[in-house]
């Protein structure tokens, strides 16, 4: 995604040189298992504004339920800040507005009032919502988890197109915003062994969801997509299934509850961020 963009993204954020990207495919994995890296090559510019503030919004996965809550150092949206300030951008704050149980409306209708606009200064923005959208199909029947999100699918993306409306308006952010989206990872490793017995038709489904946030990203010059569902496959609950497609021995699991990553997931998000981060800023000069 976004690398037809590049050349739109570097003259609007002129102040800094570009290079654009290639047609490269996902950077490579830490551990095997079928992992990528985070971020697709070439996708992200290498010319972004250095931001003053790092805004994050979400759900329970960003205000790091389980994990010793969002200052926490095994936090990941923390570790990202930290790596940002020390690696780009000196006294970059870190505003972490995520709330736990949000669903993607919740960042419209309640989040983005939390956040202070019209100041000096150019913002990342780092959204993780989607889970708590998708839950409530975990227990249906297949035809009907497909039918619900088919339901669903339009105000959800309505949503985001209000996101991207409140981060765009000059009036709210004068000097610029850039939004590091995130599409969801499996907790069930895309497989169907027992005892949660995931169908693959739910696996699909997350898989659809996931094109449709890579879509909306690629809609808008100044958002870029984390992959967070290749590098946690063969992590979640299943990690240690030899008949799950993505089982690998010695892969260190992820999960903490049936739902929120534990410190080492927490860890494995983040580091799909930094190579975000390094995609961004690594080459401005």
């Amino acid at each position: 995604m976004n690398i037809g963009k590049l050349p739109l993204l570097c003259t609007l954020l002129l102040t800094m040189a570009c290079s654009g990207g290639d047609d490269g495919a996902a950077s490579e994995g830490s551990d095997g298992g079928g992992e990528t890296g985070g971020v697709d090559a070439g996708e992200a510019s290498s010319c972004a504004e250095t931001p003053t503030r790092l805004i994050v919004l979400g759900d329970s996965i960003t205000a790091c339920v389980g994990v010793g809550g969002k200052d926490a150092g095994t936090c990941g949206p923390k570790i990202l800040h930290d790596s940002l300030a020390a690696g780009y951008a000196p006294g970059l704050s870190y505003e972490n507005l995520a709330v736990s149980g949000a669903v993607t409306t919740n960042v419209v209708d309640s989040q983005l009032a939390t956040i202070t606009t019209g100041t000096a200064g150019h913002a990342v923005v780092l959204i993780y919502v989607g889970g708590n959208d998708l839950q409530r199909y975990l227990l249906q029947p297949d035809a009907a988890a497909e039918a619900g999100l088919a339901a669903d699918l339009p105000g959800i993306i309505e949503d985001w197109n209000s996101i991207f409306a409140f981060f765009n308006d000059a009036t709210n952010f004068p000097d610029g915003a850039t939004i590091i989206m995130n599409n969801q990872y499996n907790p069930f490793d895309d497989c169907t062994a027992p005892p949660y017995n995931l169908s693959a038709a739910k696996s699909e489904l997350l898989g659809d969801y996931n094109v449709e946030l890579s879509t909306l990203a690629d809609s808008q010059v100044n958002a870029f997509l984390t992959d967070q569902h290749t590098p946690y496959l063969g992590h979640g609950h299943h990690y240690n299934v030899s008949s799950c497609p993505y089982y690998q021995a010695g892969l260190e699991p992820f999960m903490a509850d049936l739902i929120h990553p534990n410190a080492a997931g927490h860890a494995n998000l983040a580091t799909q961020w930094d190579t975000m981060a390094d995609s961004l800023y690594g080459d401005c000069e």
